[in-house]
């Protein structure tokens, strides 16, 4: 991550993001993630938009406790899940088997190694990207966008979903979950397919953008 924010700027955005959702995790399932049946068709929909590629190696940012990573599981060999709430990873844990090799840490996307690892296949990231854009700068948010980009295998795909609708919240409104999704647009992913789900929740309906990204096989 750049150094354009002072490391203690960053440090003290982890830890309002680890003590936050680190509360919510400990609480329950808040966003009742495991038993919506808005959030089930919206997980199965999204495996639509992805089963036409089985994927070597998959990274998911903001797993949560898990729910959708197990049904990713049916597409990738393996998956590296990631979370910055231990209560989180630890419910995931705890959930037990599931199909394929899911490996469940506590890490926070915006301190990620990614020149340590290996280019992704896959890269999902369901509702996460709203809460960094709260908690850090939009540089910082901007810099992990080329960051995630560079750490995409050539050829490789990034789906990206995120909620709006009638939410007086104001992390997601559509024309700032739309400029999230122009943001990587610009850091060089071309758009390969995208559609709005459109549900009820909790007697709300709700509408969640879903972007296909894929970075060029040839990216110059």
């Amino acid at each position: 991550m750049s150094d354009y924010r002072s490391k203690m700027d960053r440090e003290v955005a982890a830890r309002k993001a680890r003590e936050f959702f680190d509360a919510i995790w400990q609480a329950g399932d808040y966003w009742h993630l495991e038993h919506s049946e808005f959030e089930k068709a919206k997980y199965e929909r999204q495996i639509e938009l992805l089963q036409d590629c089985r994927y070597a190696r998959a990274l998911e940012i903001g797993c949560g406790a898990g729910h959708f990573t197990r049904i990713l599981a049916t597409l990738a060999d393996y998956i590296t899940a990631i979370d910055v709430a231990p209560s989180a990873i630890a419910r995931a844990q705890a959930a037990g088997a599931s199909p394929g090799r899911i490996d469940f840490r506590i890490e926070n996307i915006m301190d990620y190694d990614f020149i340590g690892n290996r280019p992704w296949d896959l890269i999902v990231m369901n509702e996460t990207i709203y809460y960094l854009g709260w908690l850090y700068s939009f540089f910082d948010v901007a810099w992990m966008a080329n960051e995630l980009y560079r750490a995409t295998q050539p050829g490789g795909t990034f789906l990206m979903a995120n909620t709006f609708g009638e939410i007086s919240d104001y992390l997601i409104r559509p024309w700032i979950i739309r400029t999230y999704r122009d943001l990587f647009v610009n850091v060089g992913y071309v758009v390969k397919t995208e559609e709005t789900f459109c549900g009820k929740k909790d007697n709300v309906m709700l509408e969640t953008l879903m972007t296909v990204f894929v970075k060029p096989a040839d990216p110059s």
